[in-house]
């Protein structure tokens, strides 16, 4: 039947939920989409199942409530473009300020917004919800969390500018709605909002580095560069681009006849990985293993550092609450949380961070084996709560328990291989991957990792129920409830499962310890502020924090860092955080 065939226009409901479904925001404008409703769609909810392993280790945090009897009947949603604020209400009441009203209109109102530390910068006003950062609580995997993609996620809308305070107050009203029945609103109010207030702080303040210093230190680095550049030249016999993939290739399997991969169009695999399996098969591997990680400190580091410092020789790192899965923050322009420690060139930069003046000093502290404290009070692991509880070291113990020595005979290398494996049950390691970090069989590895269980049996327990509790539920919970979802463990390919195995053992743990690293220092940048001290959190670096504090009132900021840490949340385990004082970060670590 030929009028089966015949066209009669777009399905433009069907074609924009599609457009919406995948995301293409420009197409759904494109085709004049953006005006038309949408097919409704179907949203399915799976039971959760009940594994007590896992759900009898949450924590709930306390949520403040607004001093209005309905959030939404207080909030303002707004919205700042080309130099005028854009608000909308409940009532549906759209104005729009600029000059001088914008700050008043932020202040005097309790406020709904995008990106709340991006506003601080310039205002100062109270964030009841940041739809940014509910997007991210809500689904911490996505690549985005712009406008245009929240308005089409969760609100079906394609973003204008202009109508820009609206959306906001819609996708605030289901995010709400979302955060709600997910019981993870307390991440958001609890943590991440008031944590965007401390590191709004800590970036406008930033860190002082010596730029004379290290323009010395990246002439000394070059100095060493060219060194093994002239090392390598002799080892290879000849002279080659050592930055040349190509070329590298040529000079390690052709000329020198090193074990290889397969040769691709473009050459040899030179990697990192590569080069470091290679690393006792000839002395130019490891020379240009050296050359490389001193040329990337210094054009990463002392280049990159001289580039972005300010007049007063500060550098104003940037502060990503949206970008890792497990809830951790990240540094960028520059990355003040990735300079190199594990070798000694890479630890020497510290001397140049250094403080405002000589008025001040440094406060470092960080914690002491949070992720296996966490996980020790997670899995209630009596054998390993003890360990912890004993004040004694905890890999020396482990060492002794699994490799059945006394424990006055754990050796360093024990000592080593049981750290080695404490961390890597964390990071869900497997037989494989743990023989090649110690350089010993799978088989030996293997019998490392069931020696390990086997002392710390609930731990092994409190991980398959992990792995079971995320497989049933699609997603991974931190001990505050914080969500990762985790559609790899119902993937078909065996790898990708494996990858999903891992996370769902590891999220909660890191998770867990990212929470806890956010609350000592939202209670750390609190106390400071009400002990009307000067001291400021300038730096956090994973399990780390650095203040910058007078050297009056150092005793008493040393004081509140150790004990907001410390205290930050209640384990089975005492949390220890190690301080230390001096007048670089060097000498403070």
């Amino acid at each position: 039947d030929i009028e089966k065939y015949r066209y009669n226009g777009a399905d433009v409901s069907g074609l924009r939920a599609m457009f919406t479904n995948l995301e293409f925001t420009s197409l759904i404008k494109k085709f004049g989409l953006d005006k038309v409703e949408s097919a409704p769609t179907v949203e399915t909810e799976s039971e959760p199942i009940d594994t007590s392993a896992v759900e009898g280790s949450q924590v709930s945090l306390d949520i403040g409530e607004c001093s209005c009897a309905n959030v939404c009947d207080c909030a303002l949603a707004v919205y700042l473009y080309e130099d005028k604020l854009y608000t909308y209400n409940k009532q549906g009441e759209s104005k729009v300020y600029e000059g001088d009203e914008i700050a008043s209109v932020l202040k005097n109102n309790k406020i709904i917004c995008h990106d709340v530390k991006s506003l601080l910068k310039d205002y100062d006003f109270e964030c009841i919800f940041d739809v940014m950062l509910a997007g991210y609580v809500l689904s911490p995997s996505d690549n985005s969390y712009e406008l245009d993609r929240l308005a089409i996620s969760y609100v079906n809308t394609v973003f204008d500018d202009y109508n820009g305070a609206k959306i906001i107050f819609s996708l605030y009203e289901e995010m709400l709605k979302r955060l709600t029945e997910d019981k993870t609103l307390n991440i958001l109010n609890e943590i991440e909002i008031p944590l965007a207030y401390v590191l709004s702080s800590m970036e406008k303040e930033g860190f002082r580095v010596d730029t004379s210093g290290i323009n010395e230190y990246s002439e000394y680095l070059t100095s060493v560069a060219e060194a093994c550049k002239e090392r390598i030249y002799m080892l290879a016999g000849e002279v080659f681009n050592i930055n040349s993939p190509k070329q590298l290739g040529v000079v390690l399997f052709e000329k020198l006849g090193l074990p290889h991969g397969k040769k691709t169009k473009t050459g040899y695999s030179t990697n990192a990985e590569i080069l470091e399996d290679l690393a006792d098969k000839h002395e130019i591997v490891g020379e240009i293993l050296d050359y490389r990680k001193v040329a990337k400190l210094n054009s990463t580091y002392c280049e990159g550092l001289l580039k972005v410092a300010d007049e007063n020789g500060r550098v104003h790192t940037t502060f990503n609450q949206t970008v890792t899965v497990t809830g951790r923050l990240s540094s960028t322009e520059p990355n003040l949380q990735n300079i190199p420690i594990r070798t000694e060139l890479g630890r020497n930069l510290r001397k140049y961070f250094i403080t405002k003046n000589d008025d001040y000093v440094l406060i470092d502290a960080d914690y002491s084996q949070i992720e296996l404290k966490v996980l020790a009070h997670m899995s209630k692991d009596a054998n390993m709560i003890n360990a912890f509880r004993s004040g004694m070291d905890i890999h020396a113990i482990t060492a002794s328990q699994v490799f059945k020595v006394n424990l006055g005979d754990v050796t360093d290398e024990l000592r080593k291989r049981a750290k080695a494996v404490n961390f890597g049950i964390v990071y869900g390691i497997g037989d494989f991957s743990l023989g090649k970090d110690l350089h010993v069989s799978k088989k030996e590895a293997k019998e490392y990792i069931n020696s390990y269980f086997a002392t710390y049996p609930d731990i092994h327990a409190f991980i398959k129920a992990l792995i079971e509790y995320a497989r049933e539920n699609g997603y991974a919970k931190t001990m505050f409830g914080r969500i990762r979802y985790i559609p790899e463990l119902s993937a078909s390919n065996k790898i990708t499962q494996a990858f999903g195995e891992r996370a769902a053992m590891n999220s909660p743990i890191q998770g867990t310890a990212a929470d806890i690293i956010k609350i000592a220092m939202i209670n750390v940048h609190k106390s400071l502020k009400k002990a009307k001290i000067d001291a400021k959190l300038i730096l956090q670096v994973h399990d780390e924090l650095i203040i910058e504090a007078h050297k009056d009132c150092v005793e008493k900021a040393k004081e509140i860092l150790k004990k907001e840490m410390e205290n930050a949340v209640s384990l089975l385990v005492p949390l220890s955080a190690d301080v230390g004082v001096g007048s670089n970060w060097f000498l403070a670590k």
